[in-house]
């Protein structure tokens, strides 16, 4: 994806939700918000694997 393909958006969340995500970007190297894609990502093509079932 190009810089110019991204979409930039403010995301309100739970101080609990960001510091447990804040953690697992840290131990997966990534920033908090590439942190916040892979999850997403994730967990829309599992989603989109269950509707098929």
């Amino acid at each position: 994806m190009t810089k110019n393909e991204q979409k930039r958006f403010t995301l309100r969340m739970d101080e609990e939700l960001f510091e447990i995500i804040k953690e697992r970007a840290e131990k997966n190297k990534r920033s908090i918000a590439k942190e916040i894609e892979f999850l997403l990502d994730k967990h829309l093509k599992e989603d989109k694997e269950n509707d098929k079932s």
